[in-house]
């Protein structure tokens, strides 16, 4: 086997690896812009499923995060809106929870999940979510001397986001919330 015939096929691969490479940078920065915004519009849209009453959010990056909670927003109303990550059956909940300026759930919604499909997944559906809304002071399910009734066969799902609920009123009340 002589050089020529190892040095044509690398010398090939090369450029067809560099013009594919230059391919994904160039889509990569075309993409990026319009992916921002498409995040940024989902996010708006959560944050007034959760609340409402507000028309604009501001993200309060100087405001300390306890527990699981990962971001804290201000809305326009005097609320905030809140997302937690607390751990359930197969992995974090993401939930999204807003509070009034009154310290009272107006929404809350689970945006991400790794919960069993047709059990702790039913955490994403209407009739699990909306006993959150009117909510203050305590939140847990009824096993736990609540008043949130907890997903048939997915209690642990159901306690992560009573639990996520919960570190969100208790960051409002101890923030300038309703204390």
């Amino acid at each position: 086997m002589n050089t020529k015939e190892v040095v044509k096929p690398a010398v090939v691969l090369l450029l067809i690896s560099a013009v594919a490479a230059a391919c994904l940078g160039v889509v990569s920065e075309v993409t990026k812009e319009p992916i921002a915004l498409q995040n940024e519009k989902t996010l708006n849209e959560s944050m007034k499923a959760v609340m409402p009453e507000a028309s604009s959010f501001e993200q309060l990056t100087d405001a300390e995060l306890t527990g699981t909670i990962t971001a804290v927003y201000q809305a326009d109303n005097g609320g905030y809106v809140l997302t937690t990550e607390p751990g359930g059956f197969g992995g974090t909940v993401k939930t999204m929870v807003g509070i009034d300026a009154d310290g009272v759930i107006t929404g809350l919604r689970v945006t991400g999940h790794s919960e069993t499909p047709g059990l702790g997944a039913k955490s994403t559906e209407p009739e699990f979510y909306e006993q959150f809304a009117g909510k203050s002071g305590s939140v847990a399910v009824t096993k736990d001397g609540g008043e949130i009734v907890p997903i048939t066969s997915s209690t642990i799902t159901s306690r992560a986001v009573c639990a996520g609920a919960q570190e969100a009123l208790d960051w409002v009340a101890a923030n300038g919330g309703a204390n």
